[in-house]
């Protein structure tokens, strides 16, 4: 001890070497540690590389060229359909850029005003519309608009309906016995569907599923895919020859909008079916009547002047030909969707993402 306080200088220097003894074993072990580390990593992708090269085919940077241009003319693709499913030409961007009622009221009148327009197509088309029908699938609002939470919902089923009406009226069926649609649903009851889909479970029933202007559409046949794709259902019943049936068709199958035939029925109509509604025949006027009146003749020489009697006057009717062979009547029930992508969802923000910086 005394030989350190007499010596300090050796004393420091002794500390000093100790202490950079000290901190070359600590960086000794910390390369061996990461040299450790870098060993496993370097097994674990030699591994992974052996692994990879049982692919087929392998990850080359050909392959990956091929892989991008492929996914390139895929997301093309997809654009192209989407861009398809929203519709073309003027029907489509009227459906785009139409905006829904926002008051019941508003809602109303944008109902009566289809109705009355499309009547008023089928009286020119002379294509009689039954009762069941005179609505066109909107019966439930004759003298009041849909609630609130119905409205848009409603208005987009009233947009789709007047195209396919539109395109039967141009078919020039006999008569249209129905149109029917499938019921709006509310934010509670879509919220209820929805959660009972994603258990597996039926989805409830809708108040108000069932009635004359509703139907359901068998899901083995539908287009839907819930989270994926969602539709519009209808259902037409009408009589008419084959070529109505064939004009209809060809007509959606222009694919104005993105609507998909599901089903077909076809049947003979009945004699109640075919016959069409009472004609009221006009009644003679009195100035045919005054027409048709007793006459008299007057001569100096004859006597006393007698009345002649009237005699019958007939139409001239243009001469009927009845067919060889008579063309019956149908009855068709077509069942369509409208179709349309559902939105993806939003990803969930991580919990631990910063907030936005505020705006300057």
């Amino acid at each position: 001890m005394s030989f350190y306080r007499k010596n300090p200088l050796f004393a420091i220097a002794m500390t000093l070497c100790a202490v950079l003894a000290l901190g070359e074993l600590a960086l000794i072990y910390e390369r061996y540690a990461a040299s450790r580390s870098a060993a496993k990593r370097l097994a674990q992708r030699r591994a992974d590389l052996e692994s990879m090269t049982v692919l087929m085919p392998p990850p080359t940077r050909e392959v990956a060229t091929a892989i991008e241009t492929d996914l390139a003319k895929a997301q093309k693709a997809l654009a192209a359909m989407q861009g398809e499913l929203k519709g073309r030409g003027p029907v489509g961007e009227r459906i785009r850029t139409a905006k829904a009622p926002a008051a019941r009221t508003d809602a109303y009148f944008d109902l009566a005003t289809f109705v009355e327009k499309s009547r008023a197509a089928a009286t020119q088309q002379e294509i009689e519309i039954r009762p069941e029908a005179a609505r066109f699938g909107f019966a439930a609002f004759a003298n009041e608009g849909p609630m609130p939470d119905h409205i848009e919902a409603v208005f987009r089923q009233r947009q789709i309906a007047q195209y396919l009406v539109d395109a039967l009226i141009e078919a020039r069926p006999r008569a249209i016995f129905s149109v029917k649609r499938e019921a709006t649903l509310g934010k509670a009851d879509r919220e209820a569907r929805a959660a009972a889909i994603a258990n597996g479970e039926p989805p409830p029933q809708v108040h108000g599923e069932e009635g004359p202007d509703y139907f359901a559409i068998d899901p083995r046949v539908t287009a839907r895919v819930p989270g994926f794709i969602d539709t519009v259902p209808f259902r037409f019943v009408f009589t008419g020859q084959t070529a109505a049936l064939r004009s209809f068709l060809n007509r959606l199958a222009s694919f104005e909008l993105p609507v998909l035939v599901r089903e077909v029925e076809v049947e003979q109509a009945t004699a109640e079916e075919s016959a069409s509604a009472p004609v009221v025949e006009e009644t003679a006027t009195p100035a045919t009547e005054a027409s048709v009146a007793a006459s008299v003749l007057l001569t100096t020489d004859a006597p006393a002047p007698r009345p002649v009697a009237p005699k019958a006057v007939r139409t001239p009717r243009a001469p009927t030909t009845l067919p060889i062979v008579a063309k019956t009547l149908s009855k068709f029930t077509v069942t369509v969707e409208f179709v349309e992508l559902v939105p993806p969802a939003e990803a969930p923000a991580p919990a631990d993402a910063a907030p936005p910086a505020p705006a300057t």
